[in-house]
């Protein structure tokens, strides 16, 4: 079995290669810096350099590689710079969305497809319409929401236009090692691995704590696009996500619990957005009814080996 991954030098890229490979599937992917390749995976997948929205070049791959899966994760994924840059942001995440599928249509026409949506597309929600499913109709708040909604419905486009087999697969928030630093789990990882080293003061810098969110291991993550993959149904749209919502509060002090010394929390104004919906957690059930999939690991779990791998970097660098 051969699967093609965009944007698989990112972080949930290097991760799903990794277990693909460890199931042992052929894995080739593209990213866009040359000589990259997932780090947590083995030296045997294919990366190719090239940009998502040059189609000649991703049907030229498409051809190379004749996969018979693709998994569309190639896209600006930060809610801030999509509000810096909105044309680019959508040029990338709807654009890059058309270029992908019409490249499929024509090299890879039989793959099974799986793009990768966002919880930020259901946009402002109501207490009462938690947890939400699939039928809520999408109202997204910022460029990125907008973004993601706008491929979402190119997805289905092309399935129903060229008969494609796509499933797209709404993302809620996911998090573990090796995610980028501009994620507020990770940030606030990063930062208590420094105040332990001593390479920062010990006081956190944190913006609004009220905040609740759907939050899954990024292992979870990647088992459900697979199965996904697998089993979905062309044409659907199914929640990826662990039904259960955490404060970013909550997140602290779970965090602040495996630090290694005390560390105060200072407030800063910067960090906080004023496009944040209080809450956001959705429902898995359709997900569960067509995969079988339920989430696996405990946040604690995540938040730990999350920690631990920040720690980790700050080793390697140190040695250096």
């Amino acid at each position: 079995m051969r699967t093609f991954i965009t944007g698989i030098a990112g972080f949930v890229g290097q991760h799903l290669a990794a277990h693909l490979t460890a199931e042992g599937e052929e894995v080739a992917g593209l990213a866009l810096a040359a000589g990259r390749r997932p780090e947590a995976g083995p030296a045997g997948v294919r990366v190719h350099e090239g940009d998502v929205c040059h189609g000649e070049r991703v049907r030229a791959l498409l051809k190379e590689v004749r996969p018979d899966r693709i998994i569309h994760l190639a896209a600006r994924s930060s809610v801030a710079d999509s509000l810096r840059d909105p044309w680019g942001t959508f040029a990338v995440n709807a654009g890059g969305t058309v270029s992908l599928l019409e490249a499929a249509a024509a090299a890879a026409p039989a793959a099974r497809i799986l793009v990768i949506g966002s919880a930020e597309a259901y946009g402002e929600v109501r207490e009462e319409e938690l947890p939400l499913t699939e039928r809520r109709p999408l109202e997204p708040l910022t460029p990125y929401g907008i973004s993601k909604a706008a491929a979402e419905q190119v997805a289905l486009f092309y399935r129903r236009a060229r008969g494609l087999h796509v499933v797209v697969a709404r993302a809620f928030n996911h998090t573990g090692p090796g995610q980028e630093p501009t994620f507020v789990c990770s940030d606030f990882a990063r930062q208590i691995a420094r105040i332990d080293a001593g390479r920062e003061r010990a006081g956190l810098r944190v913006g609004d704590l009220t905040a609740r969110r759907d939050f899954l291991d990024v292992r979870d993550v990647v088992r459900a696009y697979v199965l996904l993959l697998e089993k979905g149904d062309a044409g659907e749209v199914y929640n990826v996500c662990s039904g259960k919502a955490w404060s970013i509060g909550e997140i602290l002090e779970i965090l602040r619990g495996y630090a290694g010394r005390p560390i105060a929390v200072e407030a800063d104004p910067a960090r906080g957005r004023s496009e944040d919906v209080p809450t956001l957690v959705g429902s898995f059930a359709k997900l569960e009814a067509a995969t079988g999939w339920r989430p696996g690991i405990p946040l604690e779990r995540t938040l730990k080996d999350l920690l631990d791998s920040w720690r980790a970097v700050l080793e390697k660098d140190q040695r250096r």
